[in-house]
C-alpha cells in the first residue's frame, strides 16, 4: 500500500504541476475511534470507543475548476489498547497516517464533499513476556469520506478557513498470539474492526 500511495501522490503532483491553484494548511479538532471485536474464541464479542484530539497538515492542488486532489498527514502517534480495567495481552502503535483524497465543491455553495483512502503503519507488541505475537498486520487502511464548508479567512495572511467532518472505515485487523502464562501453550486469534469520525477546523494559505 505504501508503494500505491507513493505512485498516486507522484501522479497527482505531476498532473497538477501545470496548474497554478493550490494550498497548504493545517487542521485540528476532535475525533472518536470506535472498535468492535468480531472474533475471539475465549472472550466473545465486545466493542469500545476512545475520544482523542486530532491534528493534520495537508497540501491540495486544483486539477480543474471542479476537482481538487490532496494529501493529508497526521504527525502524531497513537496506541490502541483495551481499557485499563481489562487484562490485555497486546497493543498496537499507529503512526505515519496519511490520506490521499479528491475534493469537489457542491454547486455554488461554500460546501464541498471529499473522498479518499487512508493508510497508517501499525506495530503490534505483547504486553507480557508470556505472550508471543505470531502474526499481525503491519498497517491499517480503508476508505474515507467527508463533508465540509470553506470560507474566506478573516486572518490577513491566510486565505481559507474550513469546517469539516470525516468518516474512515479501517476494516478488519487480525492478531494471532500464543500465551504460556498458565504453564501451557494457548493459541488465540482475535479479529476486530475499527472506524473513526473526526470534526475539525482548518486554515490554509493559497499558492
Amino acid at each position: 500500500m505504501k508503494k500505491i500511495l507513493s505512485i498516486i501522490f507522484s501522479s497527482v503532483f505531476l498532473m497538477t504541476s501545470a496548474y497554478a491553484g493550490g494550498m497548504i494548511g493545517i487542521k485540528a479538532g476532535y475525533g472518536t475511534l470506535d472498535g468492535e471485536r468480531t472474533i475471539d474464541a475465549d472472550h466473545g464479542l465486545a466493542s469500545g470507543s476512545v475520544d482523542h484530539e486530532y491534528g493534520a497538515i495537508f497540501a491540495e492542488f486544483e486539477v480543474t475548476d471542479l476537482i481538487s486532489v490532496g494529501v493529508e498527514y497526521i504527525p502524531m502517534q497513537a496506541i490502541i489498547d483495551t481499557k485499563s480495567t481489562t487484562t490485555a495481552d497486546s497493543h498496537a502503535t499507529i503512526e505515519n497516517h496519511k490520506t490521499v483524497y479528491v475534493l469537489v465543491p457542491i454547486g455554488d455553495t461554500p460546501l464541498y464533499a471529499k473522498a479518499g483512502y487512508s493508510h497508517a503503519d501499525a506495530t503490534v507488541k505483547a504486553n507480557y513476556t508470556t505472550t508471543t505475537i505470531n502474526s499481525a498486520p503491519d498497517a491499517v487502511e480503508g476508505p474515507m469520506v467527508g463533508i465540509g464548508a470553506q470560507i474566506e479567512s478573516p486572518i490577513p495572511f491566510l486565505d481559507v478557513v474550513r469546517l469539516e467532518a470525516t468518516y474512515t472505515d479501517y476494516g478488519k485487523m487480525t492478531i494471532d498470539s500464543t500465551s504460556t502464562g498458565s504453564g501451557e501453550s494457548d493459541a488465540d486469534t482475535r479479529s476486530g474492526e475499527a472506524e473513526q469520525i473526526t470534526f475539525t477546523i482548518g486554515i490554509a494559505k493559497s499558492f
